[in-house]
């Protein structure tokens, strides 16, 4: 059985994942935490930045089409949540089967097979964990999966940001093959801390749109879908700035 994992940041370009660096790039200089303050909060005074900045505000590209070089099994099953760190809790078993996944595929701006300072080794993450959204590739490795990740085709190259996973792990740009296996469950996160508000109704296209035939939300999964409209915000403190210099 395989799996596919989908981190919808991989659809947003920036420059700290190796997207190109252009004079707006302190414009994404983003500290990220699964947080409320990081997942909802934290939007509305980075879209004023954009606006105060005058810089149209960046969307997720990419996205239509994505699927279509995928192949499912019959009754394949997408399960979907705001962190990554629920798929290091999938497995076989949850559809009925048995043992690790064969391959587990990772498209996703980041590793997440585990990142210094948080662990220096794979063998100080086994004996200390815990699984989240930044290591739970480790898990499936450690369960004796083959993992696979696909960094976005905006990524310039595999030398900005230097990849130091925890594990050894075959890592490459998307070049838009198919990896060659029908998948029989696929995970999507919404990466709430990395990709902004007002992305959340290309979200909802991009989960509508997956041929999956049975759909998921993980149970134990906390948000708001779509979160507040930081934008109608925005516009309503400008309206409101502008009557008082009246």
């Amino acid at each position: 059985m395989h799996l596919l994992v989908v981190d919808w940041d991989y659809f947003f370009p920036t420059p700290t994942a190796g997207a190109p660096v252009g004079a707006d790039a302190h414009l994404y200089a983003w500290p990220a935490a699964e947080d409320a303050v990081h997942v909802e909060m934290i939007w509305l005074r980075r879209v004023r930045a954009f606006l105060e900045a005058g810089v149209p505000l960046p969307y997720c590209e990419g996205f239509f089409g994505f699927w279509d070089r995928f192949g499912f099994s019959p009754d394949a099953t997408l399960f979907y949540a705001d962190s990554n760190a629920w798929a290091g809790q999938l497995f076989p078993s949850n559809l009925g089967g048995t043992g690790p996944w064969e391959s587990v595929h990772l498209y996703d701006a980041h590793h997440d097979c585990g990142y210094p300072p948080d662990h220096r080794t794979f063998e100080e993450w086994t004996a200390k964990g815990p699984i989240s959204a930044e290591n739970w590739l480790l898990a499936h490795y450690w369960h004796g999966s083959k993992v696979y990740v696909h960094f976005p085709p905006w990524r310039e190259s595999m030398t900005r940001p230097a990849e130091r996973p925890l594990i050894p792990v075959p890592m490459a740009i998307d070049d838009g093959r198919p990896p060659g296996v029908a998948f029989d469950a696929v995970f999507v996160c919404r990466s709430g801390a990395w990709v902004p508000s007002w992305c959340d109704e290309q979200f909802a296209t991009f989960l509508a749109r997956c041929p999956a035939a049975r759909r998921v939300e993980i149970p134990q999964n906390l948000w708001n879908q779509p979160r507040p409209d930081v934008l109608r915000m925005a516009e309503l403190e400008r309206r409101m700035k502008g009557a008082r210099q009246r």
